[in-house]
């Protein structure tokens, strides 16, 4: 149900406080780029932000982000029951994107963020997500014919409904692009409430990314997120070019997104998925699909979905030409939305045909997205193919892909925390670590880089940065910090375009947050596996990337511990300079092995020093591994004492969420008394019975 307003959102979210400052976001089209862009800009500058956008395009709480990263289900489900019993509690009769909006400023607050990202929903002045109080800037992106029924039969009244965003005192950065009679709106409407208007330049700009492969409309929306994040953040005084990492290796899913399709079809080429659903949208994807796609003179071949009520004829008069070849099919239901309907398929072949679709080369698929593609793809050849007109359409495509799981678990363990820096990691003065770990912060890094490249190389894999939030100076976890490095050196850039497009919707790449051992690195990211795939599927394969002399505790130690066929473990070690001799030490070897160096033997009294500080982190090291022989499962108040000192923000340490997922998991847990949950010894591992032909991966350096 749509049904405007801010009265009943107003009572749903007076109990939650706004400790955060908001960047609001309106507009037709570029509007959910723009966000992206900005959450891009905040996360790589070391600022905590959350993201909310709509709809959602997988499930309804991956549009609730937190650096970059969809909430769990846990965490928006817990946030989401407490919003909905104040909703019954109080009669208020909310919405169900009133509920969404509710739900989103809950986990903003209790993540306690710097910044939230808010993409208005519907319209402006009277959407939900205009509650908003503290607003550091608002932003109008492309403004165009939409929603009429709800906003207003010209695009001048759409302009108003969405300038209501605007408060007094409050920058706004409107995208200049906008037709004459929609800015003079703006304009108009700015003065009266008392707010400044600014209008970034896409001519500079354009020439700071000359030598980069940026669309218009991208320039244009990069112009626009750059020029907000500078006003919401006024010291944070850095050029666009500077977010240029984090920005090339970030896609925006379901616009102008490369996917393969090779495990739905066989087809080895890519194929364009965008969302494009008004003519606005549509127009940028023609001008894309003209200058890229149809150079070799092959036909494009479109799978095509639509809402009802949509401008069809509008859109397809766009993006086809004569002799392009379509399937049209239904998009899935939407969950949360109950009222969005897709067209029919035979109503959306017959405005192709009008627009010079062949009516011999077209497809009816119902509403079977799989088949839609499967002909498609026979019928594109090697010819450019496109899926288009829809976001909802997007959704049902990425939940197919989705429920494909991959069966290789890949685990990057965290040793310390990057706060964030201009130095992107390469400056130790940039880290949280133990005294002991001083000079290893490379070696950190070389560790989340082999983590990625690994990933690259297997179309089966999900990479798990794994490690609790475990200093007192920061609330930021190791697995977060070690995603935020990878994302400021551009890491992820190494991955195909496949991959890089599901790390953003966040397919396979996963932050285990709760770790505070090596122990738990290694189960608790075969439980977030598990999880993070609908409690599915456990991985057939591990690879572990950590130090090479920790592979006989984790491997022959923890794996065998948990359970898990040590003939399909693979191990992945790189240590610091220096320290060849550390696995002979954890093996049982001669202590003055650990003070083995580079280069030759060591002089003066500075290396005497460093090699008795190696040598007396060694010798822990040797206790360290006794004591996980001794106590496997590290229940002993030994090892649960370590954990207990490193848990300075009070995480939780249960394998599981609930009783209700423990017994879904069929692992044999017992809960110990202060409420922790350890492994029956001989109990049930169903991890232990995945099978695999794959060898494992095993290297050191």
């Amino acid at each position: 149900m749509i049904d405007l307003g801010l009265a009943r959102v107003s009572r749903l979210v007076q109990h939650t406080p706004q400790t955060w400052k908001a960047i609001h976001v309106a507009g037709t089209n570029g509007k959910g780029s723009i966000c992206a862009y900005l959450s891009a800009m905040l996360t790589a500058s070391g600022l905590s932000c959350a993201r909310f956008t709509s709809p959602h395009l997988v499930d309804r709480w991956d549009c609730i982000a937190i650096n970059g990263k969809p909430v769990s289900e846990a965490v928006f489900r817990d946030a989401e029951d407490m919003v909905k019993q104040r909703d019954r509690e109080d009669r208020i009769g909310a919405t169900e994107f009133e509920l969404l909006t509710a739900t989103a400023f809950e986990i903003f607050h209790r993540q306690r963020v710097q910044y939230g990202v808010v993409e208005v929903g519907l319209g402006g002045r009277l959407d939900a997500t205009n509650v908003l109080k503290q607003k550091a800037v608002t932003v109008l992106a492309k403004i165009g014919l939409d929603h009429q029924s709800f906003l207003g039969n010209t695009i001048e009244e759409i302009a108003l409904q969405k300038a209501g965003i605007i408060r007094p005192g409050v920058p706004c950065v409107v995208d200049g692009s906008n037709q004459p009679s929609v800015l003079e709106v703006i304009k108009k409407h700015a003065r009266e409430v008392g707010a400044d208007l600014h209008f970034p330049s896409t001519t500079s700009v354009a020439d700071s990314l000359a030598s980069e492969n940026f669309e218009p409309h991208q320039i244009q929306n990069l112009a626009c997120a750059h020029m907000a994040f500078r006003l919401a953040c006024p010291d944070q005084n850095r050029s666009l070019t500077h977010f240029l990492p984090a920005i090339k290796q970030m896609q925006w899913p379901g616009r102008l997104q490369k996917l393969n399709l090779q495990k739905i079809t066989g087809r080895q080429q890519e194929v364009l998925l965008d969302g494009a659903h008004n003519p606005q949208s549509a127009q940028v994807l023609a001008h894309y699909v003209n200058r890229h796609l149809r150079s070799g003179g092959k036909p494009v071949t479109w799978v095509l979905a639509a809402t009802q009520g949509k401008d069809m004829d509008g859109i397809f008069g766009l993006l086809l030409q004569p002799g392009d070849q379509i399937a049209a099919v239904r998009f899935g239901p939407v969950d949360g939305m109950p009222w969005v309907k897709p067209a029919d398929p035979a109503e959306l072949l017959g405005v192709a045909a009008r627009h010079g679709g062949q009516e011999a080369a077209s497809y009816n698929a119902e509403h079977d997205v799989k088949e839609a593609l499967t002909w498609a793809s026979q019928a594109a050849g090697d010819g450019p193919l496109v899926i288009a007109g829809s976001l909802y359409l997007v959704s049902s495509l990425l939940s197919h892909i989705i429920t494909m799981p991959p069966s290789h678990l890949i685990i990057v363990c965290g040793h310390a925390i990057w706060l964030g820096g201009p130095k992107n990691g390469w400056d130790e003065a940039e880290w949280l670590i133990e005294g002991y770990k001083q000079g290893e912060t490379p070696t950190f890094i070389e560790h989340i880089k082999a983590g990625v490249q690994l990933l690259s190389q297997d179309a089966d894999a999900v990479l798990v940065f794994s490690g609790g939030p475990t200093r007192k100076e920061t609330r930021l976890s190791e697995a977060q910090s070690y995603h935020n490095l990878a994302r400021a050196n551009a890491y992820f850039n190494l991955l195909p375009p496949l991959t890089d497009d599901d790390d953003n919707n966040d397919r396979i790449i996963i932050l285990e947050e709760r770790a505070l051992d090596s122990y738990s690195n290694i189960l608790f990211s075969l439980i977030a596996f598990w999880r993070h795939h609908h409690h599915a599927v456990w991985p057939a394969r591990l690879t572990i990337v950590s130090h090479a002399f920790k592979r006989t505790r984790l491997v022959d130690g923890h794996c065998a511990a948990i359970g898990f066929p040590l003939d399909r473990v693979g191990f992945v070690g790189i240590d610091p300079p220096g320290v060849e001799g550390m696995m002979g030490l954890e093996a049982g070897a001669a202590a003055a092995a650990a003070a083995t160096t580079v280069g030759g033997e060591i002089e003066g009294e500075e290396e005497e020093e460093e090699k008795k500080k190696k040598a007396e982190a060694m010798r822990g090291v040797q206790l360290t591994m006794g004591l996980w022989a001794e106590d496997p499962h590290g229940v002993g108040e030994a090892l649960a004492g370590k954990r207990r000192g490193r848990n300075c923000w009070g995480v939780h340490q249960r394998l599981f969420l609930d009783g209700e997922e423990r017994l879904r998991s069929g692992v044999d847990v017992r809960v110990l008394e202060d409420g922790s949950e350890v492994l029956v010894e001989g109990g049930r591992r169903p991890w232990g019975r995945v099978s695999t032909e794959t060898p494992p991966v095993q290297f050191t350096k």
